[in-house]
């Protein structure tokens, strides 16, 4: 099914995007974002780390964080009576700022998860677009970028 990528190009280093991405730190910068910790030693994100998120039709979103390193993180997301993701983050240094890769790779675990799929690749770009927008808004101002 669908591997979606997309490549952000951001105006800060590194060290000053990782923190952000956080189930806990995401509620600064992404509008709407509803996200509850379940298990995190440090209370932010970890190896290890477990949250839910709503799920935009349906139950909540299970997510853990298998992989949390300044370069990398990995995530594996269970969407109950729909789909897995394996979210893969991968952060380099650009010039003074940060080149961020996401890919996103979705597997439909039943009828309700196919007709998810089907259409997550067209809405992608668009999902994807705005996020970058909100991300280098808030690096650059420290505020959410407001969009209602």
């Amino acid at each position: 099914m669908p591997i979606c990528r997309h490549t952000m190009h951001l105006s800060a280093a590194p060290a000053a995007v990782h923190p952000l991405l956080c189930p806990v730190r995401e509620h600064d910068w992404i509008e709407g974002w509803r996200a509850t910790v379940l298990r995190s030693a440090s209370g932010l994100a970890e190896e290890g780390c477990v949250f839910t998120t709503p799920g935009p039709d349906g139950p909540d979103w299970l997510w853990i964080i298998a992989v949390h390193q300044p370069e990398h993180l990995r995530f594996a997301i269970h969407a109950l009576g729909s789909h897995a993701t394996l979210l893969d983050l991968r952060l380099g240094a650009e010039g003074a700022g940060t080149r961020l890769d996401w890919t996103y790779d979705l597997v439909p675990l039943t009828p309700a998860g196919k007709a998810f799929a089907a259409g997550y690749a067209a809405r992608f770009p668009v999902a994807m677009a705005l996020l970058e927008r909100r991300l280098a808004h808030f690096l650059a101002t420290g505020t959410m970028l407001q969009t209602v």
